[in-house]
Order: C-alpha cells, then sequence, then structure tokens
C-alpha cells in the first residue's frame, strides 16, 4: 500500500479490494504450504519410527531383557529349593536353570515374532533407504 492508497482510503483501518485479495491469495499459498509441511512431517515420521514408537521399542528391549532373566532366575530358584530339600545340589539347580534359559528364550522368541508380525505392514509401507555399499 502506498502513501496515496493511503490517502484516498475516506476511512481510517479501511481496506481496498485489490489490498484484500492480495491477502487473501497470500494466506491460501500459506495454508497450502503448511498443509504440504504438515503431511511431509507426517510421512518423515511414519518411515522414521516417530517419537512414541522409539519408546515402545524401548519397552519392547526391555520386555525380551526381562523375560529372560526371569526364566533364569526363576529356573535357578526353584533348582536351588529343589537341591537344598532332596540333598542333590548343585545337580537340580544346573538343570533347572538350563530349563529357565530355554523357556525365557522361548518366550522372547515368541514376543519377537509377535512384534514382527504386527510391525510388518509399517516396514513394508516405509521408503525404500539406499545403502552406502550400493553407490
Amino acid at each position: 500500500m502506498s502513501a496515496d492508497d493511503k490517502d484516498q482510503s475516506p476511512e481510517r483501518g479501511e481496506i481496498s479490494p485489490e489490498d484484500r485479495e492480495a491477502i487473501r491469495k497470500r494466506s491460501a499459498e500459506l495454508g497450502q504450504k503448511l498443509d504440504a509441511l504438515k503431511a511431509q512431517k507426517v510421512r518423515v515420521e511414519r518411515s522414521a519410527g516417530g517419537g512414541s514408537q522409539d519408546q515402545s521399542a524401548y519397552g519392547a528391549a526391555f520386555k525380551f531383557a526381562a523375560e529372560l532373566i526371569v526364566g533364569v532366575a526363576v529356573g535357578g530358584g526353584l533348582g536351588w529349593v529343589l537341591d537344598r530339600q532332596f540333598g542333590t545340589a548343585p545337580w537340580l539347580m544346573v538343570v533347572l536353570v538350563i530349563v529357565g534359559f530355554a523357556a525365557g528364550l522361548l518366550n522372547v522368541v515368541r514376543a519377537a515374532q509377535e512384534a514382527q508380525a504386527k510391525n510388518e505392514p509399517l516396514q513394508k509401507a516405509a521408503a525404500s533407504v539406499k545403502d552406502d555399499d550400493d553407490e
């Protein structure tokens, strides 16, 4: 708006029709750019995993480790108690630690397969990333 336009406007604060149209066009352009950036952000978060998925990945890793440790600890504890009861130390404890490790490992494998099946559609939908070795 030039100084001449201000002098021609009858009331203070009134906007000319040309200025209104320019503001509308600029607002529409900014809205489109904002929508495009929001859509790009959503795509990037989906392909990169996003913040909440990182937290759930840490939770899953903790769950896997806990299942393995608990299996060994329960097997060892049960074996120790049975060894004291029957006087077979340390054989039942050794056997049940191995059984507890196997049970914990089986639980970890099952949970990992379940997580893989749940995340497979996201992995297929993710954009392909070029490896450094492929150059």
